[in-house]
């Protein structure tokens, strides 16, 4: 299939109405003013005027934008909803993007294209491929993990260049991204063990991953990670941005090493999501906060984990959230800029209905790190488990305009919002979605059992409740309850309700 942009001496400006499109610098304007789009949604833009003489498909989408990978409606239904935002076209006569129902979408504005007469050079655009642990066993996997991550962060802190999420990075895997998506370095990395030290070596490819640019190999001790991890995005960026001014360090909230290499142990093993890897995680969250006192965001995962094992009642847990609150807490004493602090206070705060305090909370986490989907994800969700759907559906569109790759899970507040507002097929479409690629997440398959009792479907209900006690075998009404402490007694009663109908007890 045609791609979305080919090459760079075929960019088109693109005029229509007030707004000018320039696929060369990849700006959307409007009356010469800059229109605030996200990378994923001006793709859809372009590749829906490029082929505005006929009706775009989702597959169309799906193939072009997403290469073929498996994602919800709700994702491109997100995409076409920001891009209509960004345009001003949100009357129902879809004046610029129509809905041709049953088939897709038409670009049906008047646009005029003409060939830059010099197309402005674009900044360089990098994908930092997942770095590989080499050994024959997986000790190194989360110092991999956690290096990956930190070089997309360091990285996409310089204006000077424009860098892949995680997430987008993580669904490509070690496929060549399409032309799309504009990548011009590709970088590869590994990690393996060299006597007392960690070799690591990093490489930048051409566009295509055929052709290696620089290569370089680096001998890290436990105490010189930190100043490693710096070293390395320095050089990166030496080869792909030269001379130009360096961002001032961002704090990682320890400089303490070991304390580092503990809390990227933690956060490798909380995303396992198994019940021992929760306990594991706790432990290593923990021995952070012991090598270093000020590192808050250690405080903050061990909240985190305090919660999760709380909500499912594992063994070990506590018997209600006061500690897991007191971290969150002293999270935000230890640093009060640590927006992951708040986030986590507010997620605590959630399950104990406490509504004010839960927004105030959040908000302050957007208010110090507005740029991270994560926290609107959570923010959804506990809006959710507040039975306010209504709060919830603009944080979860902020999510997918934040990040448009997201983790199989990341649907499952989309499908409780849904089944909270009485959209029973949309939900169960949600979460069997979910458990299509996650098949061992609990809260979509609790919910389904209601979206399904809901439907008249009591085989259905009854066959997840099954699956629930095959994967967590002590589950009962009352762990539903912890997990979704509603406020509103007829959300208590409906859940409880197709439950116990459909035979957990």
């Amino acid at each position: 299939m045609e791609e979305c942009i080919l090459n760079r001496r075929d960019a088109q400006i693109w005029s229509f109405g007030s707004f000018t499109l320039d696929e060369a610098t990849f700006e959307l304007t409007h009356s010469q003013v800059p229109v605030a789009i996200e990378p994923q949604s001006l793709r859809v833009l372009i590749f829906l005027i490029r082929h505005r003489n006929r009706v775009v498909s989702k597959d169309d989408l799906v193939e072009a934008i997403w290469q073929g990978r498996a994602i919800s409606d709700w994702a491109i239904s997100g995409a076409i909803k920001a891009v209509r935002i960004a345009l001003g076209d949100t009357d129902r006569d879809d004046r610029i993007v129509k809905t041709i129902h049953g088939r897709g979408f038409r670009f049906v504005a008047d646009a005029i294209s003409r060939n830059p007469e010099k197309a402005s050079e674009p900044l360089p655009t990098v994908l930092v491929r997942a770095f590989r642990s080499i050994g024959q066993r997986a000790a190194l996997d989360y110092l991999a993990d956690g290096l990956t991550e930190d070089l997309i962060h360091s990285l996409s802190r310089h204006d000077a260049l424009k860098v892949l999420s995680y997430n987008t990075i993580q669904a490509l895997g070690d496929a060549v991204p399409a032309d799309i998506y504009g990548v011009t370095h590709i970088i590869d990395g590994s990690i393996r063990e060299s006597g007392s030290r960690n070799r690591v070596s990093v490489a930048i490819l051409n566009r295509t991953g055929q052709q290696q640019i620089w290569a370089e190999r680096f001998d890290l001790s436990q105490e010189s990670l930190l100043a490693g991890h710096d070293l390395i995005a320095d050089r990166l960026l030496a080869v792909i941005a030269p001379d130009q001014t360096r961002p001032a360090r961002q704090r990682r909230g320890t400089l303490s090493s070991q304390a580092y290499d503990a809390y990227q142990k933690g956060r490798y093993a909380y995303f396992r999501y198994e019940p021992q890897a929760f306990v594991e995680a706790l432990s290593h969250f923990a021995r952070a906060t012991e090598l270093d006192p000020d590192f808050a965001n250690a405080y903050a995962q061990q909240a985190y984990c305090r919660t999760t094992l709380y909500v499912f009642g594992l063994p070990g847990s506590d018997k209600t959230l006061d500690a897991a609150e007191s971290f969150a807490r002293e999270a935000i004493r230890r640093d009060d800029n640590a927006a992951l602090g708040y986030a986590r206070l507010g997620w605590v705060l959630g399950y104990l209905w406490r509504p004010e305090e839960t927004i105030a909370a959040f908000d302050a986490a957007m208010t110090r790190d507005p740029e991270n989907p994560e926290v609107y994800l959570a923010y959804g969700e506990t809006m959710n488990r507040l039975a306010r759907p209504q709060d919830a559906g603009p944080l979860l569109e902020t999510v997918f305009s934040k990040d448009s790759f997201l983790p199989p899970s990341w649907e499952f507040p989309q499908g409780h919002r849904h089944l909270l507002l009485g959209e029973q097929e949309a939900a169960i479409g949600h979460f069997q979605s979910v458990l299509d690629r996650v098949p061992r997440f609990v809260p979509a398959r609790v919910q389904l059992v209601r979206g399904l009792w809901e439907i008249g479907d009591t085989e259905g209900a009854k066959h997840e409740v099954t699956r629930i006690k095959e994967i967590a075998p002590k589950y009962s009404l009352a762990h539903s309850k912890r997990m979704f402490p509603y406020p509103v007694q007829k959300e208590v009663d409906a859940l409880t309700a197709a439950l116990s109908g459909a035979g957990l007890h």
